[in-house]
């Protein structure tokens, strides 16, 4: 779920948006291995779309390719990187040093799209001020006092659910401009903010759907 501000502000679909996202790490596969043009007809059936669905994603953003001639691989996927402004570094801060957030740190996708993981806050006396894979963990008390908005970019937050409103809250105030958190519930967000959530339960119900709806299923 998104925030209202992003909803309100004209930014185009999310799921758009995502496939963009997919579009890209498709790409950068094709580039790795050499592949110098592709068509929407390609790129379609490698994504599970149809061309029409490509096209559209594309041209929703700009004109990319030419017709009949397909796109270049590695021009069309600059392209997207910086349509997504994962074309620089973009530092991240972890609230909760879990398991969670040691997939967050070791996590190549995050490496390859430019993100990364600058420091930790967490409670847990037996974690601050030591350092996790390199990073430091910082008391989450400190907080506000430790986040510098010019060089901080988005915090995720990997913590309970009935902490994660006061997070933002704190958050919101250090002037930190995104942030994404894992928790099957809503929460207001300041309106410099864009606030993302991934609820897990809901990515598990359109799995179950598209299970349950197959057709020719057998059960």
């Amino acid at each position: 779920m998104v925030s209202k501000e992003v909803l309100k502000s004209g930014v185009k679909s999310g799921p758009a948006i995502g496939r963009l996202s997919t579009y890209v790490r498709t790409l950068a596969v094709l580039e790795q291995d050499g592949v110098e043009v592709i068509s929407s007809q390609e790129l379609g059936e490698m994504e599970g779309k149809s061309a029409t669905q490509v096209r559209k994603d594309l041209s929703s953003f700009g004109c990319f390719g030419r017709r009949g001639l397909g796109y270049t691989v590695t021009q069309l996927k600059a392209q997207i990187t910086g349509i997504l402004g994962i074309n620089r570094i973009w530092n991240l801060i972890l609230i909760g040093a879990g398991q969670l957030s040691e997939v967050f740190i070791n996590s190549e996708a995050f490496k390859r799209n430019n993100f990364c993981v600058r420091k930790i806050f967490d409670n847990a006396p037996v974690l601050i001020g030591k350092r996790i894979e390199g990073i430091p963990v910082w008391d989450i008390g400190d907080l506000e006092k430790e986040i510098d908005p010019e060089t901080d970019d988005l915090a995720i937050i990997a913590i309970p659910p009935r902490n994660v409103q006061s997070v933002i809250d704190r958050l919101g105030k250090t002037g930190i401009k995104g942030v994404l958190y894992f928790a099957a519930r809503a929460v207001n967000a300041p309106k410099h903010m864009i606030v993302v959530n991934q609820d897990i339960s809901v990515a598990l119900g359109i799995i179950t759907y598209h299970i349950t709806n197959r057709p020719n299923q057998a059960l």
